[in-house]
């Protein structure tokens, strides 16, 4: 095939897009819809399935912008120089992200998860609605035979107005997203404690003697504040009952150690008590509770639970 009739084809393919009538940019839209579900139902490539949901966004918004202003004017109609022309430019634009927004929000209140196959099932569904009323509306409204088959297109316009409804959409998403990102929420807070020696008493087991001193050491680590000055109000039970005359001590706030979180402090306690007199085993549950002020207003106390077994 020689150049010459490669470039005539593709100019005619070009014109037949570009001026075809509403039934056939419906009937191509339906086609690009459903291939564009398939290839997010099939997992094509990122790059694909990227595509495909722009095309599921993009085919809704064209044809609601099309239910309300119909066929694209030629261009010797003047109705395309008044009002009409920022009409055609802002409504795709603004349906874009109308749509996508409240295909997303819907998605939630009704059960399903936020993922891209759910999102492309949803857009296909309001693609099939609007592609279905536009064919209505277009079925309904009287054809003008003396309508021309290929109108002059002026390139430079249709440029324009493609990059203008490109401009127009990437403002919008841009606010969007600066808008989310502005947005403050408050640091969720809350306390980790774990226990850090003995070493057996790590693993929620402890052995002793009848009678002999035990010391339980724990470290807890504080997310979305700072842990007070003011010790925490610490208290123990062993065996539901409170050990004689126990000893707590709890060193000042530091910066958090040995840990790859995002903990902002860290505080080491131990306690010490006497062991049972009579063997056997015994639930050891010791309660933490920090000093209320501003800062850890609603931060709840922490429990840490091992057992402790007294044999001679």
């Amino acid at each position: 095939m020689k150049r010459t009739d490669i470039a005539t084809r593709s100019r005619q393919v070009l014109d037949v897009v570009l001026t075809s009538d509403l039934l056939t940019g419906v009937r191509v839209s339906a086609v690009v819809s459903a291939v564009s579900l398939a290839a997010v139902l099939l997992r094509a490539p990122v790059e694909l399935r990227v595509c495909a949901v722009a095309a599921l966004l993009v085919i809704p918004a064209w044809a609601a912008a099309a239910l309300i202003l119909g066929k694209t004017p030629g261009s010797t109609d003047t109705r395309f120089d008044g009002l009409e022309k920022p009409l055609r430019v802002l409504l795709p634009a603004l349906f874009t992200l109308i749509i996508l927004l409240e295909t997303v929000l819907a998605l939630g209140p009704l059960g399903f998860q936020l993922t891209t196959s759910t999102i492309a099932l949803a857009l296909f569904a309001v693609s099939a609605v609007m592609l279905s009323l536009l064919a209505i509306r277009i079925r309904q409204s009287p054809r003008k035979p003396e309508s021309r088959a290929v109108p002059d297109v002026p390139w430079r316009r249709v440029g324009k107005t493609a990059l203008v409804s490109l401009a127009l959409t990437a403002l919008c998403v841009g606010a969007l997203i600066g808008a989310l990102a502005m947005q403050t929420t408050p640091p969720e807070r809350y306390v980790n404690t774990i226990l850090t020696g003995p070493d057996t008493a790590i693993a929620g087991q402890l052995a002793v003697a009848p009678g002999s001193p035990v010391d339980i050491e724990w470290t807890s680590y504080s997310y979305g504040f700072l842990f007070p000055t003011l010790p925490p109000d610490v208290s123990a039970t062993i065996g539901g009952v409170s050990p004689t005359d126990p000893r707590f001590v709890t060193t000042p706030p530091t910066a958090p150690f040995d840990t790859n979180t995002n903990a902002r402090s860290a505080q080491v306690g131990t306690v010490s008590f006497l062991a049972p007199n009579e063997p056997g085993r015994y639930r050891v549950a010791i309660d933490i509770a920090i000093a209320q002020t501003p800062d850890t207003v609603g931060v709840g106390p922490t429990s840490l639970v091992l057992y402790l077994s007294v044999a001679p």
